[in-house]
């Protein structure tokens, strides 16, 4: 009996070790499945729910751009603010407003009582992403935090398996609404999850003051610690990305007149490509580091995009998004473990604030821009258009140096 318990302790260490299990991270993982799940399920039926309330393709990139901005402008102070007041309460209150935001949006009747989703969710997004990205990396090893990201990663992923197509047959069955419900369901769950049991990971809080944070908020556009190539490339790419990603779905659904559950199934495709690949790749970045496999993304990418043009019917898509779930897959443990890399621990919060903010401000009317391209040029306008910048971070990345 000894010897068994021994031997399955000994196992449950070295899983821990392959997957990064430590720390916050099991908890972590266990709340982003939970809450990741509904936010699959919203991917699936959001853009049809915004048309379906009386909105045009441009009107669904202007509130996808309103998003960004408002997003993004926040994001300039909410990462500077999770390094005074820590990571956990951040996220707690993302947690609360997207909530609040989805229950709204459930009662709304109309496009224009969406707004108020747009802005909670915005807020949300801005709280969340510095602080939890931070918290990632605090709650790892440096040396096996492309694993950690990608273990995090995975759980956007693994709900992927089933739960954008369930969307789609739900939505078709019982109703887009029916399928905010259940969003709501798990968002709340997964809240209950990461505030009982999750632990504040910044060891070193800065007094907050508000001059200094004046100051430093000049300085957004003079990235220090070497970063300035880093940060044009990812600008560039995010732009590219944002032209198509709001409207995409929507695109699908008035240009080849897919169903929901088709929709579903092409999220499902993309998914399950990225979980399986998930991990390796973040291994791969342990390794090799993230500069070389971040150009490997990208590159994939730009084959996806491709692929999009040369595509006019559902099997064609889908090999398309076999293509943008690798490129995901890679993308996120080499982008989050570059820039971990490159800055000290108690200015990561607002360095990830400071670039994510940048991307979604100068991206802002890209997917404005995305939606009278394909308003005046059909489905490929947007897609050629997002090719150009996309070839262009490639070219930046290969001049900068591994971190």
């Amino acid at each position: 009996m000894d010897l068994d318990l021994g031997c399955t302790l000994v196992l449950r260490e070295r899983l821990k070790g392959l997957f990064g299990l430590r720390g916050n991270l099991p908890a972590l993982a266990l709340s982003e499945v939970i809450s990741n799940t509904g936010w699959n399920m919203h991917g699936v039926v959001w853009q049809p729910y915004v048309l379906s309330l009386g909105a045009t393709m441009p009107i669904l990139g202007g509130l996808m751009g309103a998003e960004t901005v408002l997003r993004s402008g926040l994001l300039l102070v909410t990462g500077r603010l999770s390094d005074c007041f820590g990571r956990k309460r951040f996220q707690v209150v993302s947690h609360l407003l997207s909530i609040t935001g989805i229950a709204l949006s459930i009662l709304a009747g109309s496009w224009l009582l969406l707004i108020p989703t747009i802005v909670l969710f915005a807020v949300a997004s801005s709280l969340w992403v510095p602080a939890s990205n931070a918290m990632v990396a605090e709650s790892a090893e440096e040396n096996a935090r492309g694993t950690a990201f990608s273990l995090l990663s995975l759980t956007y992923f693994i709900p992927g398996f089933y739960a954008p197509a369930l969307a789609g047959y739900l939505a078709e069955r019982y109703g887009l609404r029916t399928v905010l419900c259940l969003l709501l369901l798990t968002s709340i769950s997964a809240l209950t999850i990461f505030q009982l049991c999750i632990r504040e990971t910044l060891k070193k809080r800065r007094t907050f003051e508000i001059r200094p944070l004046l100051v430093s908020l000049r300085r957004v556009f003079e990235p220090r610690f070497g970063l300035s190539r880093f940060y044009e490339a990812m600008v560039i790419d995010y732009f590219a990305g944002a032209m198509i990603g709001g409207i995409f779905f929507g695109m699908l659904l008035k240009t080849f007149k897919f169903r929901l559950v088709e929709l579903g199934v092409l999220s499902n495709v993309l998914a399950v490509v990225v979980a399986v690949s998930q991990i390796p790749m973040g291994k791969l970045v342990d390794r090799y580091g993230g500069r070389r496999i971040l150009l490997a993304s990208r590159a994939t990418g730009c084959f996806g995009l491709v692929g999009y043009l040369l595509s006019g019917d559902f099997a064609g898509f889908l090999i398309c998004q076999m293509f943008i779930g690798l490129a995901t897959s890679t993308y996120l443990p080499s982008f989050n473990t570059y820039l971990s890399n490159a800055v000290p621990g108690e200015e990561r919060g607002r360095v990830f604030g400071d670039l994510n903010g940048l991307m979604g401000l100068i991206s802002f009317p890209a997917p404005i821009l995305g939606a009278f391209l394909y308003e005046t040029h059909g489905f490929h306008g947007p897609i050629l258009a997002a090719l150009v910048p996309a070839i262009t971070a490639i070219l930046i990345l290969t001049t900068i140096k591994e971190r």
